[in-house]
C-alpha cells in the first residue's frame, strides 16, 4: 500500500506540474512578464505550499525539529537535487541578475536566519523580522516588474503579440487558466503529501530521528514539485524559470514558511546544536558557492550538475552515519575538507579559464 501511494504521488506530481505551469506561461505571456520574475514569484510561491503546510502542521504538534529540518534541508535540496537533475537534462544559461541580485538576497536570507538562530532559539519575534524581510523583496519585486515594463524589455519577441492573439480572452482567459493552476497545484500538493507520508512512516520504524526525517525524507519530498516544475520548465524551454524557481523558493521558505510559522506557533522554536554548528552553515556556503559556480561561465553544465549531485549524495551519506554514530563519519569528513573541497575549486578556478579563454577567442 506505501508504494502505491508513492506511485500515485509521483503521476500526481508530473500531471501537475504540466498544468501549474501551462496557466504560469498563459499569465506571464498575457501580462508581459519575464519567466524570471514568474518563477521568483509565483511558481516559486505555489511550490512552497508544501513547505508551509509541513512546517505549520509540525509547529502545532510540537514537533520542532521537523519545522527547521524540513526548511534546512529543503533549501539544500533545492540547489543541490533540483540543480544538479536540471542541469544534467540540459544545460541552463545564468543571467546577470541572477548573480547580481536573486542569489545575494538568498545569501542575505539565509545569513540572516542563522543569525537569529544562532543563540539556540526562534522567537515570534524572529518571525516578524523574517515576515518584514518578505514584506520588502515584494515591494523590491513589485518596482522591478513596473521598470521592465516601463523600459520595454521583457519579450521582445517579433511574434508577442501574434502569441498572445492565441491565447483565450476575456473572462474565459482567467478561468481556463486560474482553474489550470488550482487544479495543477493541488495534484502537487496531494502527490507530495503521498509520497512524504509514506516515506516519513518507512523512517520512522526504522527508527530515524525528527531532525534527520526532517532534512532527508519530508525535505526531499516537500522539494518535489520544485523539482516537477522546474524539469517542466527546461522541457518548455524556460529554463530561467528553472533557476529563478530555486532561488525563490528559497528565499520563502525561510522568509515566509518560518517567519510565519514562528509569528503563529504558542511556543518558542528550539533550534539545536547540530542545526547551528553544521546544517544552518552548510545551508550558508552552498549558497554562496552558487556565485563563482554561476560566473564560471554563466550557465550550468552537465559537469556542474554531477558536481551538485555528488555533494548532495555527500551530505545525505554523512547524516545517515551520524544518526547511526558510524565511525566511518570522521573519514567523510577529512576526505570532504582535504580532498573533494579543494578539487572543488580548482574545478571552478578550471572552469573560469575556460570561459574566460573562449571571450578571448571570441574578441579576437
Amino acid at each position: 500500500m506505501i508504494a502505491l501511494f508513492f506511485i500515485l504521488g509521483l503521476i500526481a506530481l508530473i500531471g501537475g506540474a504540466e498544468l501549474f505551469l501551462k496557466g504560469v506561461d498563459h499569465f506571464g505571456l498575457k501580462w508581459r512578464i519575464s519567466p524570471v520574475i514568474m518563477g521568483l514569484t509565483v511558481v516559486a510561491f505555489a511550490t512552497g505550499a508544501p513547505e508551509l503546510a509541513v512546517s505549520l502542521r509540525a509547529a502545532a504538534s510540537g514537533s520542532a525539529d521537523l519545522v527547521l529540518g524540513n526548511i534546512i534541508g529543503s533549501n539544500i535540496a533545492n540547489i543541490l537535487l533540483i540543480l544538479g537533475i536540471s542541469a544534467l537534462i540540459k544545460p541552463i544559461a545564468i543571467t546577470l541578475r541572477m548573480v547580481r541580485v536573486d542569489v545575494p538576497i538568498v545569501i542575505a536570507a539565509s545569513a540572516l536566519l542563522f543569525f537569529l538562530a544562532y543563540d539556540g532559539q526562534l522567537t515570534h519575534l524572529d518571525g516578524v523580522v523574517l515576515f518584514c524581510g518578505l514584506i520588502l523583496f515584494s515591494v523590491y519585486t513589485y518596482f522591478h516588474i513596473r521598470k521592465e515594463r516601463k523600459d520595454n524589455k521583457i519579450l521582445e519577441e517579433e511574434n508577442l503579440e501574434e502569441e498572445i492573439e492565441k491565447l483565450a480572452s476575456g473572462w474565459f482567459f482567467y478561468v481556463k487558466n486560474i482553474g489550470f493552476l488550482i487544479i495543477g497545484l493541488t495534484l502537487i500538493i496531494q502527490g507530495s503529501a503521498w509520497m512524504v507520508d509514506s516515506a516519513v512512516e518507512i523512517a520512522r520504524i526504522f527508527g530515524f530521528s525528527e531532525l534527520i526525517i526532517g532534512l532527508t525524507i519530508v525535505s526531499i519530498g516537500t522539494s518535489l514539485p520544485e523539482v516537477a516544475t522546474s524539469v517542466a520548465a527546461i522541457r518548455k524551454g524556460n529554463a530561467d524559470m528553472a533557476v529563478a524557481n530555486v532561488m525563490g523558493s528559497n528565499l520563502y521558505n525561510i522568509l515566509l514558511t518560518l517567519g510565519l510559522t514562528l509569528m503563529i506557533t504558542p511556543n518558542l522554536l528550539e533550534v539545536s546544536a547540530a542545526a547551528i554548528h553544521f546544517d544552518l552553515p552548510f545551508m550558508m556556503a552552498i549558497s554562496v558557492a552558487c556565485i563563482p559556480i554561476f560566473i564560471a561561465g554563466f550557465n550550468l553544465t552537465k559537469s556542474d550538475g554531477f558536481v551538485y549531485l555528488f555533494y548532495y549524495a555527500a551530505y545525505l551519506t554523512y547524516l545517515g552515519f551520524d544518526a547511526v554514530q558510524s565511525p566511518y563519519k570522521d573519514n567523510l569528513e577529512f576526505v570532504m575538507l582535504w580532498g573533494f573541497i579543494p578539487a572543488t575549486f580548482v574545478y571552478m578556478i578550471w572552469r573560469v579559464y575556460k570561459f574566460r579563454s573562449s571571450l578571448k577567442i571570441i574578441y579576437k
